[in-house]
């Protein structure tokens, strides 16, 4: 046995806690590979039964005898006894795939469970009392966020809504300054105390600080956004505020990472300090999830949708900034799609935007964002405009639209499932100063891309995320919408830390992989060597081989498993890889345990209670234009085979609630309409 997802093939000697040994009552060891510092003797202790949230199980009836055995013996026959008994349980057990010692998603605080809000609330304290009541007999969401904008005005509708026992993120004072910084949107000491009521309720209350990479590197040089902001302070006020395009929105043009670095932060904290410290980023355009978590969020939040490609890697950065700094992360999913946004109604234009139900992205784009989110191990999934979305009006008695009938129908579905732990066995490292941000095609926005930039953009966005066999649409050039979400070659094995992080977080991940140009700091170096020690493997790059020099590689080779990769050049885009696409073939076949063939689709891995299980989505066949109703190509069907690598009770599939067989292949057969997802779930005996 080995960490989740693994299997236990062969028979394994796991060190274990010795506690009910009267020779060692201190060891606790979690890795499956012993820590050369233990004397031997004791590591020759096998054990057991399995691992539950990365702790050892171990077979109760065999104490008592281990007991007896360390007060009457010699140490000599204690080692000899050790190796009998290890050997029997080797022998006698049967392989089956372990738990997963990842740090379980974190939920917002005061929440015991994942949390579906609505975007926006009404201004009337009865009002949102009766929307609060309609919201949780139809099991439509359980909070806000946006809710009532920060200040004392809102403390009847924040006392409401703590009483209701649900978080709320505050749209800012000011909202429409949000971002700018200096400006007006600064939280008073009044409207600091009435957010106050959340804390004595236990509930989750912060303020947005909403696309703040896009404002930064993007807008603070848009004359036309600073006049709609600025409105009749513009002329006095815009030279304060407008920064030169070439710029990319610092105040200094920077010359190095490290500027930039600091720019930014400073940028952040400002806003942190104006909202009192009660702020959640959330970003969209930019990768800056890990820098926020490390400057102060309160949670990390993203958009998605609207027009923000790279979806899944902006997941797997949140997941791992979630994961290294301890922090919810929460999802909100943008109805914008080019000049047309998805609202109540039929299709109407205004201008040059379209709005109405069949505007803005497909229902089947939402659903499958909404699942994903839920199942990658999100806080909280917001869908963005959801209050002009999902009633026919916006008052008592609230009827629902067809979107607010299927968020019902998500939202159900995810409060009777177990999500369990997300399992992802690889963690991709980068340097402290990365500064990733694929939507600028710039680092940190504004410097040229090094070809270590290069090998990350092209490791997660044209190796892990994305994959060129996709559905050829028969009377269409291709789908505007096919770029939100790519199938998986690997499926969803990796969360994404930087170097900042500590050898105990990377040693829960079974590989390590670096990637693009990094300073080996001497505390990196020693974490990187304790990570080792612990038994993660650690791929890198001959170009960090070189950097640490053979002193330095031999002393982490001496430590562990530490490979130098074989970089290969891309075939599409014809650049340098970080590491070769079978390099990360043979890692997803070693860790996953579940493995999948057939046609090209996205999916992950996750380990609950019960077992194992692995969402299936299949993102192609259906056809939307941010204008026109979605058009669903039936003959996109895909159909893909399912082998696990570990015994099972039973494979239930969740969405159509049917149980599903191995046939005679050893495998199971399964199908997912276009545009759907599914979810298999293994029982395990």
């Amino acid at each position: 046995m080995e960490q989740a997802g693994a299997l236990s093939g062969a028979p394994v000697l796991f060190c274990v806690c010795l506690s009910s040994c009267s020779v060692c009552p201190r060891i606790h060891v979690t890795r499956h590979v012993p820590p050369p510092h233990i004397p031997f003797s004791f590591r020759v202790l096998g054990a057991i039964a399995g691992i539950d949230e990365g702790r050892f199980r171990i077979h109760k009836f065999c104490m008592p005898y281990l007991k007896s055995l360390t007060r009457s013996v010699s140490f000599r026959l204690l080692e000899t006894a050790c190796w009998i008994m290890a050997c029997f349980f080797c022998l006698t057990s049967r392989a089956q795939p372990t738990d997963n010692p990842l740090l379980m998603p974190r939920l917002l605080p005061g929440q015991s469970t994942f949390v579906f809000s609505l975007y926006g609330s009404p201004g009337e304290v009865q009002e949102l009392k009766d929307l609060i009541t309609f919201m949780k007999e139809k099991g439509l969401g359980g909070g806000f966020d946006p809710g009532p904008g920060a200040g004392v005005q809102a403390a009847p509708l924040l006392t409401a809504i703590a009483e209701a026992g649900w978080p709320v993120v505050c749209y800012p004072p000011d909202g429409g300054r949000m971002q700018v910084k200096g400006g007006t949107s600064v939280l008073d000491p009044a409207g600091e105390y009435a957010l106050r009521v959340l804390d004595r309720a236990g509930q989750f209350g912060a303020i947005q600080l909403g696309e703040w990479g896009y404002h930064f590197h993007r807008l603070t040089s848009d004359t036309n956004w600073w006049k709609a902001v600025l409105g009749d302070d513009y002329e006095t006020q815009v030279q304060h505020y407008l920064i030169p395009a070439e710029q990319r929105g610092y105040a200094r043009a920077p010359q190095t990472r490290r500027d930039c670095y600091e720019q930014l932060r400073e940028y952040f904290y400002w806003h942190r300090q104006a909202k009192s410290g009660r702020l959640i980023s959330v970003t969209g355009h930019s990768h800056y999830e890990a820098y926020a978590a490390e400057w102060g969020t309160a949670a990390i939040g993203l958009e998605v949708g609207e027009n923000i490609r790279f979806t899944q890697s902006k997941f797997a950065f949140a997941r791992g900034a979630s994961r290294q700094w301890n922090l919810p992360w929460t999802v909100q999913v943008s109805p914008w799609f080019g000049p047309s946004v998805t609202t109540r109604g039929p299709l109407k234009k205004e201008g040059n935007i379209t709005s109405g139900m069949d505007a803005g992205h497909s229902l089947s784009l939402y659903e499958r964002m909404w699942l994903h989110a839920w199942f990658a191990g999100a806080a909280m999934v917001t869908p963005e405009n959801s209050i002009r979305i999902f009633f026919e009006e916006a008052r008592h008695p609230w009827p629902l639209t067809e979107q607010g009938r299927a968020a019902v129908r998500v939202h159900s579905f995810m409060q009777d499932h177990d999500r369990g732990n997300p399992y992802t066995p690889l963690l991709v490292v980068l340097d402290h100063m990365a500064g990733y941000a694929p939507y600028h095609a710039r680092t940190w926005g504004v410097l040229e891309r090094t070809p270590g930039d290069w090998e990350i953009f092209d490791l997660l966005e044209r190796q892990l995320y994305f994959s060129s066999e996709r559905f050829t649409y028969p009377d269409q050039a291709g789908n505007p919408e096919a770029g939100y979400l790519h199938p998986t070659p690997q499926g969803e094995i990796a969360d994404v830390m930087l170097n900042t992080v500590n050898g105990a977080t990377m040693s829960r991940y079974p590989c390590l992989l670096l990637a693009g140009d990094m300073d080996f700091s001497p505390f990196f170096l020693f974490e990187l060597e304790k990570a080792a020690r612990a038994g993660s493997r650690i791929l890198m790059h001959p170009r960090h081989a070189a950097v640490i020099g053979e002193a330095a590689l031999k002393k982490l080779q001496a430590a562990g498993q530490v490979s130098v990769t074989s970089p290969e050049r891309h075939t599409e885009t014809e650049r340098m890889t970080a590491v070769s696409s079978d390099t990360l073939a043979k890692l997803s076949r070693e860790f996953l345990p579940i493995e999948l063939s057939g046609d090209a689709i996205q999916y992950q891995v996750n380990r609950n209670a019960q077992g194992w299980v692995i969402e299936l989505i299949n993102n192609d066949g259906v056809y939307k234009t941010g204008d026109q109703p979605a058009k669903i190509y039936p003959q996109a069907t895909a159909s893909i085979r399912l082998k696990p690598r570990f015994r099972f009770q039973s494979a239930r599939e969740w969405i159509t609630r049917t149980t599903l067989k191995v046939d005679e292949t050893g495998s199971i057969p399964l199908q997912i309409p276009p545009g759907e997802t599914r979810f298999v779930a293994f029982e395990i005996k």
